[in-house]
């Protein structure tokens, strides 16, 4: 069965005011330290990694690493548009699509694999990283649900359709929430915006 990576990079970042993505980040662009783990990632784990992202320097970079860039210029249509973007690109034989974002730095391959093994095993339609009750990314999505992620519109993303489904969603829980967190705001250790 086909398993596809998309990793949302387009956001504008207007709350961190800059591109949070290319900010350095304990030494290295934000976006590079997930996409670092998952080269350490067996080339199995999945049959297609996608990028969608305005950013040409991001798409770039991630091109060198096996991941195919769709552009999405239109980010004021929010994340709904990426995911709209990110879906038809996918292969005839992938079967269920995982959707990460690229400002969570704590997340570990380690965890982003047990999770999608797990839920294959579970037989659910989806799936999501929890921690004491709180749904995060990454999430998956078996492709019985892709018109309904495509019907999304607006700065809605996957969360809407797992709220309509719960009986069909597995659910992981991490350890350590640090991992689920993502950076909408700048802190310390972050760096000038350079690449």
């Amino acid at each position: 069965m086909g398993l596809a990576l998309v990793l949302l990079a387009a956001g504008s970042s207007r709350r961190f005011q800059g591109n949070k993505l290319l900010y350095h980040f304990s030494g290295k662009p934000m976006y590079r330290h997930l996409t670092d783990r998952l080269e350490e990632l067996p080339a199995s784990s999945f049959e297609q990694k996608i990028v969608v992202t305005q950013y040409e320097e991001i798409a770039e970079e991630l091109e060198k690493r096996g991941f195919e860039a769709v552009y999405n210029y239109d980010t004021e249509l929010g994340i709904s548009h990426s995911i709209h973007l990110a879906l038809p690109a996918l292969k005839d034989s992938v079967d269920a699509v995982c959707f990460a974002v690229c400002d969570q730095p704590y997340l570990t391959g380690e965890t982003l694999l047990a999770f999608l093994r797990e839920w294959r095993k579970s037989g659910k339609g989806m799936g999501c990283l929890t921690h004491q009750g709180e749904f995060g990314n990454p999430a998956v999505f078996s492709m019985k649900y892709r018109d309904e992620l495509m019907d999304l519109t607006g700065d809605v993303g996957g969360r809407r359709v797992i709220r309509k489904h719960l009986s069909d969603l597995y659910l992981y829980e991490v350890e350590d929430g640090k991992e689920l967190v993502d950076i909408d705001i700048r802190l310390g250790g972050m760096e000038d915006e350079t690449v």
